[in-house]
C-alpha cells in the first residue's frame, strides 16, 4: 500500500523510512524461501551422489564386464574379463560383496568363458546369510559360458541368492547350476533364494550328459520363467540326509526341452530324507530322444507331496513314474508318449508308491500305450486315477491295476483304436442314478439287492459251509459287522456250530462271529459282529455254518438256474457250496474245490 504524507502533519523522512522497512522485511523473508530452496536441493544432490555412487561401484555394488563388452561399458566397470577363466573376476566381486554384508553383483552383455563354476557360498548362519543378486541384462545377452565337464554356478552352505536374466550354454557334462549341502547339521545347500528370467541351453547335442539344474538340498525358494533347452536331461531335486527334509520350493512358468536317449526331464530323488512339497505350475517338458522319462519320483526313501499343476509333457515314452513316492498330485493338461514308441507308459506307480492321484484333461494316443501300470501293494491307502479323457488315434490302449487301483472318470474318443475292457470309467451321480445301491440301505456292500429276494428259502444242509460273494469298490473300508435274513427259524442248534464269516478272494478266513445258536431259533434280519477289518477294493466271501436238529433257512434269491453264477469260473463264482460236515469254519478253504450253486442267499456288511 502506498503511504502518502499529510501536510502539516507528517514529514518526508519518517514515511520512507516505514516504506524502507517494509521493503526489508519482505527482502528476509524471501532470502529465508531461498535459504530452504538451497537446502532441498542440496539434499536431493545427495540422494543423487548416493546413486551414482552405488552405480560407480560404491555401496555393495559390483559391475563385472564381459570381455566382448563395448569399450564405455567397460569404462564403468569395477571388472573387466579377459575372456578366459572370467569366473575369477565375477567370483571375487561376489566375495566382495557379501564382505560388505551383501550385494548385487551385476554382470554386462556379452559372453564370459568359465573354466571353474561361478560360486555363491553362504555363511552357513541363517541370520547373517550375506545375500547376494547375481544379475545379467537378459538370457539372450549375459551368457555363461563353461568348459566342457565344468558347471556354470555353484551353490553351498546355505546360501541365499537371487540369480536372474541371463543364460548358461553347457556341453559335455556340465551343468548349469550345482548345489551342495553342507555336510554336517541342517544341510540345505541354498534357502529363500530366488531363480528368474534364466535360459540353459546344451547346443541340442545328443551326446551330452548334463543337467539343466541339478540342485541338492534346495530348500523354500522360488523359480520363475525359465528354459531348459538341448539338454540331455532337465532338472534334479535330490535328498541325501536324514537331517532334514529340503523341498518346499515353487517352480512357475517353466520349459524344458530335452535330446538323446534316456534322458529325464524333472526327477524327484529322495536317497536319505524326503524331498517334500514342491509345487510345479504351468511346467511343459519336450523329448527329443527315445526311452525318455517326463517325470521320475524315486530314490530310497519316499518323494512325498509334489504337485503339478498345468503341466504339459510330449513324446517320452513314460510320461510319469512314480517308482516310490507318496501322496503326489499330477494335474495335467496335454500329454502324450512318443509317436509309435515301444513300451510306451503314462503313468506308473511301483510297489511301495500309494497315496497318487493322477488326472489327464487330455491324452493324445498315437500307438501302443499302457496308459495305467499301478503295482502298489499298500492296498488301504490306493492310488487314484480321475478325470483322465484319452484321445485313441491308433494303436491298443492297455492297464494293470491292483485291487486296491481306482479309476474314476476316464473316458475317450476313440478314433482308431482300441481300449482294454475295465479301464473307462464314465461319470455317474447319485442324483441321476436310479439303481439302489447298498449305502441307500446303510451298508457298506450286500451280495444282491434284497429287493429280490424270495420269502421261502432253499434247505440248509446241518455242517455245510455256504458261500456268498460280496465286493469292495472304490476305496478301502473298514467293516464290523455281517447282516444275513432268517426265513424260517432253526431248533435244536448246536451250540457253537452256527457261525459267520468272511473269507478273501483267494480262501483265507479273515474274521469269524460268535456263536448264533440263539439268534437263529427266531426269524427277521440278523447282525452278528466280527474284529474290525479293514478291507481293501476286491471280492471277499461271507461264509454261512449251521448245525442242529433243525437247521434255519436264510434269506435268497430267486435262484432257479446257473446263470446267477454266469461265468462259470468256479474260483470267481458269487455263490457256492463249500466244504461239509463242518462243526466249525476252516482256516481256509480252496474255492475252485467248491461247487456252484443256485441258491443265492443273501448277505450284507457294515
Amino acid at each position: 500500500m502506498v503511504i502518502k504524507p499529510e501536510i502539516g502533519q507528517q514529514a518526508w523522512g519518517s514515511v520512507l523510512n516505514a516504506a524502507l522497512d517494509t521493503l526489508q522485511g519482505s527482502a528476509d523473508g524471501a532470502r529465508d524461501v531461498a535459504n530452504g530452496a538451497t537446502a532441498a536441493v542440496e539434499a536431493l544432490q545427495g540422494d543423487v551422489d548416493a546413486l551414482q555412487g552405488a552405480l560407480g561401484g560404491k555401496q555393495y555394488y559390483r559391475l563385472v564386464a564381459s570381455a566382448t563388452a563395448p569399450a564405455d561399458v567397460k569404462a564403468k566397470a569395477n571388472y573387466v574379463c579377459t575372456g578366459s577363466a572370467d569366473q575369477t573376476q565375477i567370483n571375487t566381486a561376489i566375495t566382495e560383496a557379501q564382505a560388505e554384508g551383501g550385494g548385487i553383483v551385476q554382470l554386462t552383455g556379452g559372453s564370459f568363458t568359465l573354466s571353474g563354476p561361478v560360486g555363491i557360498s553362504g555363511t552357513v548362519n541363517e541370520d547373517d546369510p550375506r545375500t547376494v543378486t547375481l544379475a545379467g541384462v537378459g538370457e539372450f545377452a549375459t551368457l555363461l559360458k563353461p568348459a566342457p565337464g565344468v558347471h556354470g554356478i555353484s551353490l553351498t552352505n546355505w546360501a541365499q541368492c537371487h540369480i536372474r536374466d541371463l543364460g548358461i550354454i553347457i556341453s559335455g557334462s556340465s551343468n548349469g547350476i550345482v548345489s551342495q549341502g553342507v555336510t554336517s547339521g541342517d544341510t540345505r545347500s541354498f534357502w529363500c533364494s530366488s531363480f528368474r528370467n534364466l535360459r540353459i541351453n546344451g547346443s541340442y547335442t545328443p551326446t551330452n550328459t548334463g543337467w539343466g539344474m541339478y540342485l541338492d538340498m534346495p530348500f523354500r525358494s522360488a523359480f520363475d520363467n525359465i528354459e531348459i533347452e538341448g539338454t540331455r536331461n532337465g532338472m534334479m531335486l535330490y535328498n541325501n540326509s536324514a537331517v532334514q527334509n529340503a523341498g518346499d520350493c515353487s517352480f512357475t512358468r517353466m520349459f524344458i526341452e530335452i535330446v538323446g536317449t534316456g534322458g529325464t526331464a524333472i526327477q524327484v530323488h529322495s536317497v536319505d530324507g524326503n524331498m517334500n512339497q514342491n509345487n510345479f505350475n504351468m511346467v511343459e517338458a519336450l523329448a527329443d530322444g527315445p526311452d525318455c522319462t517326463g517325470i521320475l519320483i524315486d530314490g530310497a526313501e519316499h518323494g512325498a507331496s509334489q504337485r503339478f499343476w498345468g503341466t504339459n509333457l510330449e513324446q517320452f515314452q513314460t510320461l510319469v513314474n512314480v517308482a516310490n513316492g507318496e501322496s503326489n498330485v499330477f494335474d495335467l493338461n496335454y500329454v502324450t508318449c512318443r509317436d509309435g514308441g515301444a513300451g510306451n507308459r503314462a503313468f506308473v506307480c511301483g510297489s511301495n508308491s500309494y497315496g497318487n492321484t493322477f488326472s489327464a484333461k487330455w491324452l493324445n494316443v498315437s500307438g501302443a500305450v499302457k496308459v495305467i501300470e499301478d503295482n502298489n501293494n499298500t492296498s488301504n491307502v490306493p492310488n487314484v486315477f480321475d478325470g483322465i479323457r484319452i484321445e485313441n488315434n491308433a494303436g491298443a490302449v492297455t492297464y494293470s491295476k491292483t485291487n486296491s487301483t481306482v479309476f474314476r472318470n476316464i473316458t475317450t474318443f476313440n478314433d482308431g483304436g482300441t481300449v482294454q475292457a475295465g479301464l473307462l470309467q464314465y461319470p455317474l451321480t447319485v442324483v441321476n442314478d436310479p439303481t439302489f445301491i447298498p449305502a441307500d440301505q446303510g451298508l457298506i456292500t450286500w451280495t444282491h439287492d434284497p429287493a429280490t429276494l424270495r420269502s421261502s428259502s432253499n434247505a440248509t444242509t446241518s455242517g455245510t459251509v455256504y458261500l456268498c460273494k460280496v465286493k469292495i469298490v472304490e476305496r478301502a473300508t473298514v467293516v464290523s459287522n455281517i447282516i444275513i435274513g432268517v426265513e424260517a427259524a432253526g431248533a435244536t442248534l448246536t451250540s457253537a456250530q452256527n457261525l459267520l464269516g468272511l473269507y478273501s478272494a483267494s480262501g483265507t478266513r479273515l474274521a469269524v462271529t460268535a456263536d448264533q445258536s440263539t439268534a437263529w431259533t427266531t426269524v427277521g434280519v440278523k447282525t452278528a459282529a466280527i474284529t474290525p477289518q479293514t478291507l481293501a477294493v476286491g471280492s471277499y466271501y461271507v461264509a454261512i455254518l449251521a448245525n442242529g436238529t433243525t437247521p434255519p433257512q436264510f434269506s435268497m434269491g430267486a435262484g432257479g438256474a446257473l446263470n446267477v453264477n454266469v461265468p462259470s469260473v468256479t474260483g470267481a463264482a458269487r455263490f457256492l457250496t463249500g466244504p461239509t460236515a463242518q462243526t466249525s469254519l476252516p482256516a481256509s478253504i480252496t474255492l475252485s474245490s467248491q461247487t456252484q450253486t443256485t441258491g443265492a442267499r443273501w448277505a450284507g456288511l457294515t
